[in-house]
């Protein structure tokens, strides 16, 4: 039976993306460029999580609206979504509280993955 999950495989379009996850504190482990394509594959860990990142710009575009069936976005844990948000230099939509009352709010990555940082 499951342990735990292992890692998330995440396909960004560009070295981009691969900063603005090391700008939430993801630190890189590997990196691997495949000889039969364009691909470069790239492993990064953070407080336990680890990503496999793939950067292929040929890769079609995320299907965002209406939302396709599968994984719906990421939610990583933060200290602070303005600490954060300030460390991005991003904006926010709004800061909302959950059910159990914990703060929230959406952003995307530079491919328009939705990510969920969540106090």
């Amino acid at each position: 039976m499951i342990k735990s999950i292992d890692h998330i495989a995440i396909i960004v379009s560009s070295e981009e993306g691969i900063s603005f996850y090391k700008r939430l504190g993801f630190k890189e482990l590997y990196r691997k460029e495949r000889i039969n394509d364009t691909v470069v594959i790239i492993h990064l860990e953070g407080d336990g999580t680890k990503l496999e990142i793939f950067i292929d710009p040929n890769h079609p575009e995320r299907v965002t609206n209406p939302e396709a069936k599968g994984l719906r976005h990421l939610a990583f844990k933060v200290n602070s979504i303005e600490e954060t948000l300030k460390e991005l230099d991003i904006e926010a939509g709004p800061v909302m509280n959950d059910w159990i009352g914990d703060r929230y709010c959406f952003i995307s990555d530079p491919d328009g993955l939705p990510i969920e940082l969540h106090e």
